[in-house]
């Protein structure tokens, strides 16, 4: 008796003190709209999005807590069918993340067998027999989990123009694989890889002027482009924080065209993380980053001539970093709010003092004589009522708030989004975005080219960068799980950026705007149907019509602008795209 009494208060020790692995979801993964939905509807509980990637076990909590909601009943049969699907998907978390009822339940099976001695039931892992076919493969061993399970992707896109430029038609194929696992009780890491091939007319192939993820090195043999896309992490958790080591994307901030704060717009970089998660309404997080910076060091970088004009060039790039971190707080189910502080700095070693993560920048920045780039960041999230999502996020990269409203005395440079969703207002599975970002001229630049919000020449925060805005409204109906429709509207405007000289001038000498270059309108329309579980087609169709200021263009190729012409003249195009993927969100 003795025994099971201290077997007993071992189990309930254990239950207790259980730290849960840290997986991080990519960001690619159709699990976050699904939960946002489930948020806006009021469903998902304290559902912190404001800090993304976020951890399987976190997403197992989500889903379990819309599962035992009074309102589970209410839920289309297709939303049913999806909540099971992402709960399958996750089962293997219910071990790290149990939530209360699971707890109990876990508690008193505990001590049933404690006294009746029955074996652990193993039925549903010991079901789960290999199939060639049947994806993903998922292996155990003792304590350690594997999961893998291949991605392709083929994808033809018709372009016709008014402009020879933007009239080839394209394709891209990609294909790769995505492994993630357990080791044991405090080890977790994944593995995202896939290679990409592009043959034809894409004119912006380096994804510059658009909101997808931009690529890194690309290698161009043929006439066709290739590169790749990789992200790798390793976790190691305690009961109190996690620390992650990988290359990987974030996003901070809750726009759905981008996030003026942190986007996943520049390719996935290095990066050392620490996650603490304090209660259920306090999250906080921080990181330490690699970027590239694409200028050249030539103090270090050389040449070696072997004769016969055998010419080899050693080139470094100058180190670049970033540093951050964000304190996210739910006062309740229907409201969250973000602070956020980033810094950019380089040219020199890692900094030590940026290596501590409740250290504020500001503060730290001074310590190393001011030489460096730091933003504030502030978001919120806001239900007032079921169906009805109100969210805003401004980034302050440097402002003076005695002058805020003198326009002669005060930069200003800041950036501002603000959006709302509707779910469902006025029939089953139609949903409505309305979204609207603004960045004032000179936000993410600096004195010092080094410390510009960049790497690897994207903006690290919304893909327009400086001096733009963009109009967003996007209408989405499902009728039922397998098939979708999509139709959005955006009309986006891009200023010049002028000579670093004049963004310290008082007063200001640019507006809003100024050097007005290019207006994009767009209008995409979409179809996806999912063939049969894990295999969907998608059919799509976009128009977009750009007008260009003549007079601008001709300044900025005279050197008036220090911004590189994207578009030198009008011109329309219509794209029809058809895409065939298996397992790619």
């Amino acid at each position: 008796m003795k025994k099971n009494v201290i077997l007993l208060l071992l189990f309930a020790f254990f239950c207790t003190s259980l730290s849960a692995q840290v997986v991080l979801v990519p960001l690619n993964h159709d699990v976050y709209d699904f939960l946002e939905r489930m948020q806006v509807k009021g469903m998902a509980g304290r559902y912190f999005d404001g800090i993304k990637p976020i951890p399987r076990t976190d997403v197992r909590e989500y889903i379990v807590h819309i599962y035992d909601h009074d309102d589970y009943y209410q839920l289309s049969e297709y939303e049913k069918e999806q909540l099971e699907e992402f709960l399958e998907e996750f089962f293997y978390e219910q071990k790290y993340s149990p939530t209360s009822k699971e707890v109990s339940t876990d508690f008193l099976e505990g001590f049933i067998r404690l006294f009746t001695e029955e074996e652990v039931d193993t039925t549903r892992v010991e079901k789960e027999k290999w199939e060639l076919l049947k994806f993903p493969y998922k292996f155990y061993s003792g304590e350690s989990f594997i999961s893998f399970e291949p991605k392709f992707q083929a994808e033809y896109h018709y372009n016709s123009s008014d402009t020879s430029t933007f009239a080839e038609n394209y394709q891209r194929l990609t294909g790769g694989g995505y492994i993630f696992g357990y080791l044991g009780d405090n080890i977790g890491f994944s593995f995202y890889g896939v290679n990409n091939a592009v043959q034809g007319n894409d004119f912006d192939v380096k994804k510059i002027d658009c909101q997808d993820q931009g690529i890194g090195v690309e290698h161009k043999r043929g006439g066709n482009y290739f590169y790749e896309e990789v992200d790798a992490a390793v976790s190691f958790s305690t009961k109190y924080a996690d620390l992650t080591i990988g290359r990987f994307s974030n996003y901070w901030g809750c726009g759905h065209t981008g996030s003026v704060s942190l986007s996943n717009k520049a390719p996935s970089y290095p990066q050392i993380m620490v996650r603490a998660k304090f209660s259920n309404w306090l999250k906080f997080v921080y990181f330490h980053g690699w970027l590239e910076s694409n200028i050249l060091d030539d103090s270090t970088s050389y040449w070696i001539n072997y004769g016969n004009d055998q010419v080899f060039d050693r080139e470094f790039y100058k180190k670049k970093y970033v540093a951050t971190h964000r304190l996210e707080i739910s006062p309740s189910e229907r409201f969250s709010f973000g602070l956020s502080e980033l810094l950019y700095y380089g040219e020199r070693d890692p900094e030590l003092v940026y290596f501590i993560p409740i250290m504020l920048f500001w503060s730290a920045q001074r310590y190393t004589n001011d030489q460096d780039n730091e933003m504030i960041g502030l978001d919120y999230e806001w239900i007032p009522w079921n169906g009805v999502k109100t969210y805003g996020s401004l980034l302050i990269d440097e402002i003076a708030l005695s002058k805020m409203f003198k326009k002669n005395e005060s930069h200003n440079y800041i950036a501002y989004q603000l959006g709302a969703y509707l779910v469902e207002p006025f029939m089953d599975g139609l949903d409505f975005r309305l979204e609207y970002t603004h960045l004032n001229p000179w936000v993410y630049t600096h004195k010092f080219p080094i410390n510009y919000g960049t790497s690897d020449d994207y903006w690290m925060g919304y893909w327009t960068g400086q001096n733009a805005d963009n109009l967003y409204f996007g209408i989405d109906y499902q009728p039922n799980k397998k098939l979708k429709f999509s139709a959005d509207y955006s009309i986006y405007r891009k200023g010049a950026q002028d000579s670093i000289k004049y963004q310290y001038q008082i007063p200001p000498v640019e507006k809003f705007l100024y050097g007005h270059q290019y207006t994009k309108n767009t209008l995409s329309l979409g179809c996806s149907y999912e063939i049969f579980p894990e295999l969907e087609a998608e059919l799509g169709f976009r128009y977009t019509d750009c007008n260009v200021n003549e007079e601008n263009i001709a300044l900025a190729e005279q050197g008036e602008y220090v911004n590189p012409v994207y578009y030198k003249s009008d011109f329309t195009q219509t794209t029809i795209s058809i895409l065939l993927s298996y397992r790619f969100n």
